[in-house]
């Protein structure tokens, strides 16, 4: 009797499930920054971060030996992890503006089975961070996911 009177579960679209994947994402990037600062700061922080370390290894690129090598090589992935946090947090500002969730929905509803099994990695995301190297493996592959499957929004 009572089973005829359960909470049916709520039903969680495409937009709210983009939304809990980049909002995971992005914790994961700024998860040694102070959890006093507002997250906007913190990815403020980190974005600045990455610039900062992006100059130094570019002014000391050299291809006459191996640490000028590796400052090419820190440059251009200090380079592109800056792209990527900028991307992941621009798109994470849309996903905070209740008024375009509509719009975002049915551009995202292409996307949709691509999007639902992230969000089901997501979810059981204790499964595949039991070491760091893992985590970080992990990560980069939804960052990867993510951004292919919201690549069109622009």
């Amino acid at each position: 009797m009572f089973g005829i009177f359960k909470e049916s579960e709520k039903i969680i679209d495409t937009y709210e499930q983009v939304a809990f994947i980049l909002k995971y994402l992005l914790t994961y990037e700024l998860k040694d920054l102070p959890i006093r600062y507002e997250f906007w700061y913190r990815v403020a922080i980190r974005q600045e971060e990455l610039r900062t370390l992006n100059t130094e290894h570019r002014a000391k690129i050299t291809m006459n030996t191996a640490v000028g090598r590796f400052h090419k090589t820190q440059y251009e992935v200090t380079k592109q992890q800056l792209a990527k946090l900028e991307r992941l947090a621009d798109i994470f500002k849309s996903f905070c503006i209740e008024e375009e969730r509509e719009a975002l929905n049915h551009r995202l509803h292409f996307h949709k089975e691509a999007i639902t099994e992230l969000y089901e990695h997501v979810q059981n995301k204790e499964l595949y961070i039991y070491c760091d190297s893992v985590q970080q493996q992990f990560w980069d592959a939804v960052s990867e996911d993510i951004l292919n499957a919201i690549a069109h929004l622009d």
